[in-house]
């Protein structure tokens, strides 16, 4: 099944579902109004807001007659446009691994126009006599060939299935950026994964644990014969605790690396990582957010180091290494007015190499970001970010780049 034939044949069920073999339906258009008259959200249920998520206020609210049944609408049509100095082959989030070092960085003017961040969701609450049972699907249209699957999941109580963020992953603690993918250094990734949550259990502190599955970013030197594969999934766990202050959350992930060699050997390389952050609320108007993220194994948690094949490398003599990544980032926000604000962004990411790691291999890399969001009206919202970058190779060769971005969008 293509893509967007899986779009439809979700579209057509959901909708036949709440229209057929029902009594009556009532329909209720949510226009910056409270749901509150409709079913009541489970207590238990996971609440992970990402920056720029289409607010609980927006959407098209149906319900069956007996109120047992909710089905929410939602959408944002998403409009981007992207002003780069250098032809960066990423239009959608800024990556200081694509910035070309040395004498191959050279101006290239080039602009972007793209609505592949316009999104479309839905959000079915079943009441039981044991709870509620909560189902999102929510997409867009930045993957590969267009459509792509951001969240389907579903909860009952404190077990959570499908995809959804990561629990490595704080999306709580991200700054609004106009960029998909947040300030360099940055942990944010969608996976699949089982999940049980337990509210306030260690020193007034929510705790989840999960088993998580993603990809494995490695590139092995002979990928015809050698194999790659996830053995066992990713054990996750996240504590976090809301304060009168802000907030803080703590990480941990055990991955491990599995492959085949050319010969048949089974290789297994465990990882290790850790991640915290905090959101302090500071002077009048004011926010400051922080995030540090450091571990082995864990490079295709990073936008910049995803797909650079660099979770281990081989030494030669066939010696399994597992570089050590480090990631941080730090951003002070602040509202002009009520319907303005801003975010200043450091970022930084930097991974170990070794003394046979290549010349132009990615050794580190930083940024420095600046976004303005201005919400023009319920729902519509404008915001300009603008980026500048720079990226080192392990022989120090160095690039840098910068980006002007604008993105016009309405939440309905």
């Amino acid at each position: 099944m293509t893509s967007w034939s899986f779009f439809i044949f979700t579209l057509c069920f959901l909708s036949s579902f709440f229209c057929l073999g029902q009594d009556v339906i009532q329909q209720k258009t949510m226009i910056g109004t409270s749901s509150a008259d409709s079913i009541q959200r489970d207590s238990t249920r996971i609440q992970e807001t990402a920056p720029l998520d289409i607010a609980d206020d927006r959407g098209l609210y149906i319900r069956t007659a007996d109120g047992k049944i909710q089905l929410r609408i939602l959408g944002s049509v998403r409009y981007l446009g992207v002003f780069d100095l250098l032809n960066l082959s990423s239009k959608n989030s800024f990556r200081t691994d694509e910035i070309p070092t040395g004498a191959l960085n050279k101006a290239f003017p080039n602009y972007y126009n793209g609505l592949d961040q316009t999104r479309l969701g839905f959000e079915v609450t079943r009441k039981t006599e044991m709870g509620d049972v909560f189902i999102r699907l929510e997409t867009d249209f930045a993957g590969e060939n267009g459509f792509r699957i951001r969240h389907a999941y579903g909860q009952f109580g404190q077990f959570l299935f499908g995809q959804t963020w990561s629990l490595f992953s704080h999306v709580n603690a991200l700054p609004a950026m106009v960029d998909f993918a947040g300030p360099t250094g940055s942990n944010v990734t969608r996976t699949p994964q089982a999940r049980y949550s337990v509210p306030k259990t260690f020193l007034g502190a929510n705790l989840a644990v999960g088993l998580e599955y993603i990809i494995p970013n490695l590139a092995l030197p002979d990928s015809v014969t050698s194999q790659t594969f996830q053995l066992f999934p990713d054990i996750t766990s996240r504590l976090d605790k809301i304060y009168p202050w802000g907030s803080v959350q703590l990480s941990g992930i055990i991955p491990m690396l599995s492959g085949r060699s050319p010969s048949g050997r089974l290789i297994l390389k465990p990882g290790w990582g850790i991640s915290g952050s905090t959101v302090i609320d500071s002077w009048k108007n004011g926010k400051w957010y922080f995030q540090g993220v450091i571990g082995q194994a864990i490079t295709r948690y990073f936008n910049d180091l995803d797909g650079i094949g660099s979770d281990f490398v081989i030494e030669p003599g066939v010696k399994i290494r597992s570089p050590l990544s480090l990631g941080l980032y730090g951003t002070y926000e602040h509202n002009w007015r009520k319907n303005i604000y801003s975010n200043f962004t450091a970022g930084l990411l930097q991974i170990e190499t070794y003394e046979f790691t290549l010349d132009n291999a990615y050794k580190n890399g930083y940024s420095f970001r600046v976004n303005t969001f201005w919400d023009l009206a319920e729902g519509a919202k404008v915001g300009g970010e603008a980026i500048w970058g720079k990226r080192q190779d392990n022989d120090r060769q160095k690039g840098n780049a910068l980006r002007l971005n604008i993105l016009f969008y309405y939440d309905f």
